[in-house]
């Protein structure tokens, strides 16, 4: 896998091994371009500090504190200041593993943040966007939007499915993410609305003679349908829904957060969104602001 570069201002020299490790290593592209650009801020206070390019050699703990206390000031928000320390930190401890820096500096404590529950639709919201979906969707699209919603897919996840990852016979109705995010594998039982589109889309595609390894297809069959092309077509139908904002990973939230409200178990959870640490999903556990404000309506004089 390649990853391009971009523009970092001339300053690519300096985290291009860095860049290249994380592509050998298996990084997705989202991963490695949000790696690129954390480094890329860091390399612009850099030389406006120190008046020079970030060299890991160089930087120094005093670098890093008031590299957070700088972000701090210009009110970034906590989550956005501990993400770019991450990236510094994976940077400097791979230079230091290929010997560009002598020892790994002090980094400074996260900044405290109070987490919130991640952003889920709410019951009307859901029903609007599968309105439109019956409306006007066709079964491919239909059948991707209940992965993510129904089974707390991916997008990359549902879009880099194989027919063999696919099987829509009887109760033991599922699918198999073959590597997931970190690599891993799980299998994923079909509740019966995502059983029922699924299976309509295996039928079309029957009818229409597609043939294809991939369950989603791209314009060539021998490639599946890439998520930027696939986001932009349920985006289409979001905004029709009225939620021009829903990012993708809205839907996978959304799964979660409705297994937790039915009563589902952390582990159930856990299992289904392919995570192995339960704190992990134990954040869907947290109220949100909308129900946060519907009890204190309940509870006003």
């Amino acid at each position: 896998m390649k990853i391009a570069q971009g523009n970092m201002g001339g300053r690519q020299t300096s985290f291009s091994g860095f860049l290249e490790h994380l592509a050998r290593t298996g990084a997705s592209p989202n991963t490695a371009a949000g790696y690129r650009k954390d480094l890329a801020a860091f390399a612009r206070w850099f030389q406006d500090t120190a008046g020079e390019e970030p060299d890991p050699a160089k930087v120094t703990s005093v670098d890093l504190r008031e590299y957070q206390s700088f972000m701090r000031t210009r009110g970034r928000k906590p989550n956005t200041v501990n993400r770019r320390m991450k990236a510094l930190k994976a940077w400097l401890k791979w230079a230091v593993d290929e010997g560009l820096a002598p020892r790994l500096p002090d980094f400074p404590r996260d900044v405290p943040q109070g987490r919130k529950a991640p952003q889920a639709l709410e019951r009307a919201e859901v029903n609007r966007l599968l309105r439109e979906l019956e409306k006007e969707g066709d079964a491919r699209d239909k059948a991707l939007v209940r992965l993510m919603l129904s089974c707390g897919l991916r997008l990359s996840e549902a879009c880099g499915l194989r027919m063999e990852d696919v099987s829509v016979e009887g109760r033991q109705a599922s699918v198999t993410v073959r590597r997931g995010k970190g690599g891993k594998w799980r299998e994923i039982p079909l509740p019966p609305e995502a059983r029922k589109a699924l299976a309509e889309w295996l039928a079309e595609r029957e009818r229409k003679g597609i043939w294809s390894e991939w369950l989603f297809p791209g314009k060539e069959p021998s490639e599946h349908l890439s998520p930027s092309a696939a986001w932009r077509t349920i985006k289409k139908y979001a905004w029709k829904a009225r939620i021009p904002g829903l990012k993708p990973h809205v839907l996978r939230h959304t799964c979660a957060t409705n297994m937790i409200r039915s009563g589902a178990a952390l582990t159930e959870v856990a299992a289904c969104l392919g995570h192995a640490r339960l704190d992990t999903v134990m954040v869907y556990t947290r109220p949100s602001l909308a129900d946060v404000a519907r009890a204190l309506e309940r509870g006003e004089a």
